[in-house]
Order: structure tokens, then sequence, then C-alpha cells
């Protein structure tokens, strides 16, 4: 019986010891050379796209998407590799006026990495065009790449309940289940 009560505690801390190393490496960040800031409708906007694991080495062979929304309006394309390690090209157009929201797929884990909604401008409109935004723009960390914490609080209670078990178990057993020896009749 005491084998049997041992398994759970010995399970779970298995579950804790893997559950690191099954996360780890699954990350990548994504920067942009601009943002359609100040485009009109209608003018492509060119940007490359820096997609880097664990925000340090480059990731290639990849197939990361830049979407555009404005309401129901949707509009995916596909970046190209570059010659440059981990940075992908991609070139799309606003079809019309208004608010846009982008976002940018991975193509590593297929994670969503989103940014700041833009004003466009209708056609033939004198907006300035897109001011350089350095060398990397990045979304706001949406993924840290650490413990995943929810994973770690539900392992920590299972632990906690097998060992509530265990003493419950103990102590409708008896003082001979903790190892003392039943008093003298």
């Amino acid at each position: 019986m005491r084998a049997r009560l041992l398994v759970f505690p010995v399970v779970v801390l298995a579950v804790l010891a893997v559950a690191p190393a099954a996360h780890a490496g699954g990350f990548a960040t994504v920067g942009l050379s601009s943002t359609p800031a100040g485009l009109s409708a209608g003018t492509p906007w060119r940007v490359d796209i820096t997609i880097l694991q664990h925000g340090v080495r480059p990731l290639v062979d990849l197939a990361p998407t830049l979407e555009i929304r404005s309401g129901a309006l949707t509009r995916t394309v596909r970046a190209r590799e570059t010659p440059t390690p981990g940075v992908y090209r991609a070139e799309v157009v606003f079809p019309r006026a208004g608010r846009w929201s982008y976002a940018v797929r991975d193509g590593f884990v297929d994670k969503v990495h989103t940014f700041a909604p833009v004003a466009i401008g209708t056609r033939g409109s004198t907006a300035a065009a897109p001011a350089p935004t350095g060398p990397l723009t990045t979304p706001a960390p949406t993924d840290s790449g650490g413990p995943e914490w929810g994973l770690l609080g539900a392992a920590a209670l299972a632990l906690a309940a097998a060992a509530a078990i265990l003493l419950v178990d103990r102590r409708r057993r008896g003082p001979s289940a903790r190892g003392q020896a039943p008093e003298p009749a």
C-alpha cells in the first residue's frame, strides 16, 4: 500500500522535471524594420521581419506570415527569406483607408506577434512616408520564455494533494502506519 501511495508524488515530480525542458527553446521574438504608419491606401508596405529564437539566435527556413486587418477585411501575405539569416521580407498593400491592425505569425511555433494599430490615409493623400523606426521595432512581450507558472502551480497543488492523501492514510491506519509500535494492552 505504501509503495502505491508513493507513485503519485514521484509521477508529479517527474512532470515537474520534464515540463521546463519540454518548453525550452519554444519561443521567438519578432522585430520589424518599419511600421506602416503614414502610408496611404494602395501604397505597398515593404517590411523586413527579423525572427530570433530567445531574442538572440536568427531563425532560418521558416514561413512567417504578415496579416493586416480592418473590421472584417483581412489580408495575409507570406514573408520570403532574405540572404540575411533570420530576416524575412513581406510586401502588403492596404486596400482602403482606416484603422488597421497588423500581426506576424512567426512560423516557428506559429505564435502571433501583434503590434499597435495604425491609421492608413486615403489614396493620393499627402501622408508622410513611414518614419524609420531604427533597426528593430518589437511588439510588447507576450511570452518571456520563462516558466509556465500555471503548469507549475497545478503540479504543486497535485503534490500537496498527494501529501495530504498520504497523511490521511497514515492517520487512518493508526500508530503502526507511522512506524510506532502499538501500546501494550
